[in-house]
């Protein structure tokens, strides 16, 4: 199933979006199938004409006002106010959430819908069951869509119908996404991603929209991407993680989106320091020609201020003095050797620590030598399709998974130290020619790096994250295909294909790793558990 949430102010225009054509003709037969009182049916507008949205207009009406009441009731208004005025907040009171199927699964009957509407209401805390002081809401059918999903809309008032307060749902993103895995599960439907916090953060169709605009009027230049969306909120979001995993402090991290041409805003608490960050492209405005800001955390849920702090509180620091003798292929060849051996030793560290902590550690340090090879090799602004770019893009969402959800102080695990002093080291050679004795060593790094994120795909799927998992693999196909192509690697490539062999009882399985000679006969190294 597919999930999406909004919120907003006006529920009588939601519900008039909801039973009317859609903005591109894609509803069709909007029916009533489930509410909070029980009996949809009774809420459901008379057709009184052959279109699918010939309703009577008082039933239409009723139906807005029956949604609106408890709004209207506390005195709420039907738009955001104003930054200043009384009861400002961001967070409007109408949530709207849509669930969609797969063209594959077919359809479902208005009973199942309505059954997975009521669970999330339930869940979410919006209308629990056998609460009737609980938030009005309506579930909404229609017909497939041009693309063939079958799917549903919910809409709710987030006020209380006892006691007028408004209400606000925790974590309502992924109680949702937990709802539809278990009905994916108990129908038989195609079984998407678990959500393992590694998705990036939904795209609007108004920035969608925004940027096809700019685009097409000049307003916005080409820059090598690699995500499906190519929206402003994509290209800051790459800008911004690329930018932390070169830093090695707070103020590199500031400093170095300004040198990318970004503005920088800087919220800070009562004593001064720094407590949040908000960023925009100067190409990206407004009609009125102001820069759209986007706060970290706005962009990825490991790019808020406090994540990219921490971040670099354990895994940054100083980049040593460029070389003070001339930059060779002997001297490059040394240092992306020694980068290749830190993998290897980190790889082998991770399939044997049975510390999640530590194997955090390594993902995370791992991705930032992803970035330091990459901008060595291709440059800071490469042309657009370079495999290792999106190696790199890859790896941002396999790593944001490999994060806590809170921070953490204190040294990261030694493997890790030694990846994150590889990749200062290829920073400070600033360039790397891949010729002579440096193609074979770019090579040899570029595979064991991919081995590594093999290796990190298998530990996220024993954890349950899938796209995390897909995300590793993917980086890895992509940084082995970078890779100069014209010399016999040093090292035997990565198999890419997904190892089904039973595994050793105790032992989790891990998709996609490389069977290396002698590993069927002997089980993989154990040791300490720290």
């Amino acid at each position: 199933m597919i999930d999406k949430i909004g919120r907003g102010w006006d529920a009588p225009g939601l519900v008039s979006y909801l039973m009317g054509p859609g903005r591109t003709n894609e509803h069709t037969r909007p029916t009533v199938i489930a509410s909070w009182q029980s009996d949809p049916g009774a809420l459901q507008p008379a057709q009184i004409g052959p279109d699918d949205f010939d309703f009577d207009p008082a039933g239409m009406a009723a139906l807005r006002a029956h949604v609106q009441a408890p709004a209207d009731a506390a005195g709420l208004p039907r738009r955001q106010p104003a930054e200043g005025e009384p009861g400002f907040t961001k967070h409007g009171y109408v949530w709207h959430c849509s669930i969609a199927l797969p063209a594959a699964d077919g359809a479902l009957t208005h009973e199942q819908w309505g059954q997975i509407a009521a669970q999330v209401m339930d869940q979410t805390g919006i209308a629990p069951a056998n609460d009737p002081g609980g938030c009005r809401w309506i579930a909404v059918h229609h017909g497939t869509s041009a693309q063939g999903n079958d799917h549903i809309h919910i809409a709710a008032t987030l006020v209380r119908q006892d006691t007028g307060k408004r209400f606000y749902p925790k974590n309502d993103f992924h109680v949702v996404r937990s709802v539809s895995r278990d009905w994916e599960r108990k129908l038989g439907l195609t079984e998407t991603g678990q959500d393992d916090r590694s998705a990036d953060r939904a795209v609007t169709r108004g920035e969608q929209e925004k940027t096809t605009r700019q685009r097409a009027a000049g307003r916005l230049r080409d820059r090598p991407r690699t995500d499906a969306a190519e929206t402003i909120r994509g290209r800051l979001q790459q800008t911004v993680a690329e930018t932390a995993a070169t830093a090695g402090s707070p103020d590199e991290f500031l400093a170095g989106l300004r040198d990318h041409g970004m503005l920088v805003h800087l919220r800070r608490d009562g004593a001064g320091a720094v407590s949040g960050y908000a960023v925009a492209d100067p190409e990206f405005t407004t009609k009125a020609g102001k820069p759209v800001f986007y706060g970290g955390g706005k962009l990825a849920s490991d790019l808020s201020w406090p994540k990219i702090t921490a971040g670099l509180a354990r895994h940054g620091g100083p980049l040593p003095e460029r070389p003070a003798e001339k930059i060779t292929w002997d001297l490059t060849s040394q240092k992306l050797r020694e980068a290749a051996g830190a993998v290897v030793l980190a790889r082998s560290e991770l399939r044997s620590t049975g510390a999640d902590r530590v194997r955090g550690d390594i993902a995370v340090a791992g991705q930032r030598l992803m970035v330091a090879y990459s901008r060595v090799t291709d440059g800071a602004h490469p042309e657009p399709g370079r495999p290792r770019t999106a190696a790199v893009w890859h790896g941002h969402r396999s790593a944001r998974a490999a994060r806590p959800h809170t921070t953490q102080t204190g040294p990261a695990a030694a493997a890790a130290d030694a990846l994150n002093d590889a990749a200062r080291n290829l920073l400070a050679l600033r360039m790397v020619a891949e010729r002579g004795p440096s193609r074979s060593a770019s090579i040899e790094l570029a595979v064991a790096l991919a081995g590594l994120m093999l290796e990190i795909a298998a530990w996220h799927e024993q954890r349950h994250q899938p796209n995390a998992a897909n995300a590793a693999r993917s980086s890895a196909h992509h940084v082995r295909a970078g890779a100069p192509q014209t010399l016999t690697p040093a090292a035997p490539a990565p198999d890419l294909r997904t190892d089904t062999a039973p595994r050793t009882p105790g032992v989790a399985a891990r998709p996609g790793l490389p069977q290396h000679q002698g590993r069927s006969q002997q089980p993989p190294p154990k040791g300490p558990t720290r």
